[in-house]
């Protein structure tokens, strides 16, 4: 019987590289600002993005829709997001940042900022910027496989 060794694999360090730095991220963000991991992600998000669908913001942030719906309701009345009658179609809302939010995105940033600093710690900015593409291919791969095996339109678009 064959075996895989996943230990080393290229695929279980990115996984677990993924998952430590999520792992990092939300202790540090919920024991300085209160927030839970979806909180600020949505944050984020609609920073980047304000006024998007439900649909949208869950696609960005890699979420099933649904599970977000408890999450903006406990935002909405925190005041942190908004929601308003979508114009084109009033059976739908958009999110919006409030200005409370909006007072928390810069310190998120700096939290992140510093935590990529601290993680990064012994990696030069050169191997940083050389795994990068490979990373991306990778990601492109994986996207390519699903296309072909579930339908073009099935997959998220990873793409940061």
């Amino acid at each position: 019987m064959r075996k895989l060794d996943i230990k080393d694999s290229i695929g279980t360090l990115i996984a677990l590289t993924s998952k430590s730095l999520e792992r990092v991220a939300e202790y540090e963000i919920k024991n300085k600002l209160g927030l839970t991991s979806s909180q600020w992600k949505i944050i984020l998000a609609l920073n980047m993005f304000d006024g998007l669908s439900q649909k949208e913001l869950a696609d960005k942030i890699y979420v099933d829709g649904s599970t977000l719906v408890p999450v903006i309701d406990v935002m909405e009345k925190k005041g942190l997001v908004e929601r308003r009658p979508d114009p084109k179609d009033r059976r739908h809302n958009r999110l919006f940042l409030t200005k409370k939010s909006e007072s928390t995105v810069d310190s998120i940033i700096k939290i992140i900022t510093q935590l990529r600093k601290n993680l990064y710690k012994g990696i030069s900015h050169k191997d940083q910027e050389s795994m990068r593409p490979h990373l991306k291919k990778i990601i492109d791969n994986a996207d390519e496989i699903l296309n072909k095996s579930v339908g073009v339109n099935q997959t998220k678009s990873r793409k940061p």
